[in-house]
């Protein structure tokens, strides 16, 4: 076991917000603006979490023209 790696992931996890945006995506892909207006959350503060959310490897995205779209990279380590 990687304990940084581990640190890691339990910080993604340790923040009401990432937890709820690993509930929505749970639900299936959803696009930044999605997201921002299901959790009434600022773009800035979203960007911060779904960031910390990617560099511990629970999600991804891809692009949709000029929009990012987000969903659960490891859907085994997130059962909600």
């Amino acid at each position: 076991m990687d304990a940084k790696r581990v640190a890691t992931f339990l910080r993604a996890v340790s923040h009401p917000t990432r937890l709820l945006i690993l509930e929505e995506l749970s639900k299936g892909v959803k696009c930044v603006s999605d997201i921002q207006e299901i959790l009434e959350i600022k773009q800035a503060n979203l960007s911060q979490h779904l960031a910390a959310l990617r560099s511990a490897g629970l999600v991804d995205y891809y692009r949709d023209g000029k929009t990012r779209c987000y969903y659960l990279s490891k859907p085994d380590l997130v059962e909600c």
